[in-house]
């Protein structure tokens, strides 16, 4: 049980430090301030009707889903690598604490060390929209909290996972940044192969069905996800939160030929795939780092 000491000295010394501080002052002003825009627009213009259905998703889907994944990078991916190569990671090994314990507790604390102003900046976000008397729904609300942590605790994880398994703080850094410059901007890139493995292999694949799977593989990304969940607060349609990126006569046309929605693109399916990005990678560093040697 000593990966809680180790998560419980992470999370001090981040409280002592200025990177607490840093980031409450980029959720601050990310949350808190489009919550005043939004909200002081609503009563300049009397319409409040419109908001609660339009903060969340469009917060949700344009800035949260890039900046919180980005920070949790910055806050974790030295978060092992760091202490390897200054040599306290040795020290920390000779007292009764396992590599698992490291690797456990590092991810604990820098997840708190996240989630701790992202919480205090959505609260603070709620109270000022009902201030200016915007309702975004309660319970839609609060999924929407539980959706925006557990992305930040994936990217905390995923670094944490590089961290363990790099040999130099340098290679800690490049490998997180290009994983998130390839979910955030070379994902279609990845689905773009079953237009190849179709053509190379002769599969005979139609254009539905090579929608449906690259749909699968969309939301193996992470971010898009997120994205997707999120969407599907605010509507009742399930295809419609999965195809939330799509243009709107595209959306009509595969709304029409869709029939019935496949299984693999349901709400609990995305959910599991997201999680995946909670346990995959940090368990795949910790694999690596258990072999390593120090």
């Amino acid at each position: 049980m000593t990966w809680q000491a180790i998560a419980r000295k992470d999370f001090r010394d981040a409280v002592r430090s200025k990177w607490l501080w840093a980031l409450s002052a980029i959720f601050f002003g990310l949350f808190v301030g489009s919550a005043y825009l939004i909200g002081s627009n609503v009563q300049s213009s009397g319409n409040g009707s419109l908001t609660g259905e339009v903060f969340v998703p469009t917060l949700g889907n344009r800035v949260v889903a890039l900046i919180v994944p980005l920070v949790a990078i910055v806050v974790a991916y030295s978060s092992i690598i760091g202490e390897r190569e200054s040599g306290s990671l040795k020290l920390l090994l000779s007292l009764p604490h396992s590599r698992q314990d490291v690797v456990a507790g590092k991810a604990t604390g820098r997840s708190s060390v996240l989630a701790l102003p992202i919480l205090v900046a959505m609260l603070l976000a709620a109270i000022l929209l009902a201030i200016y008397g915007v309702d975004v729904g309660p319970l839609k609300y609060l999924a929407f909290v539980g959706l925006t942590l557990l992305l930040g605790v994936v990217f905390v994880n995923l670094a944490v996972g590089v961290s363990a398994a790099a040999s130099t703080n340098r290679r800690a850094m490049l490998g997180t940044v290009g994983l998130y410059v390839v979910l955030t901007m070379l994902w279609t890139q990845v689905r773009r192969v079953l237009l190849v493995f179709n053509d190379k292999l002769g599969l005979g694949w139609e254009q539905m069905t090579l929608l449906k799977y690259g749909l699968f593989i969309k939301f193996f990304n992470p971010i898009r996800a997120y994205e997707s969940l999120v969407t599907r607060l605010y509507t009742d349609s399930v295809l419609s939160a999965r195809l939330y990126s799509v243009g709107r006569m595209q959306r009509q046309v595969i709304t029409q030929q869709f029939g019935d929605l496949p299984f693999y693109l349901s709400d609990w399916v995305v959910l599991a795939q997201f999680l995946l990005w909670l346990l995959v990678p940090v368990a795949l560093g910790y694999l690596v780092f258990e072999k390593s040697d120090l």
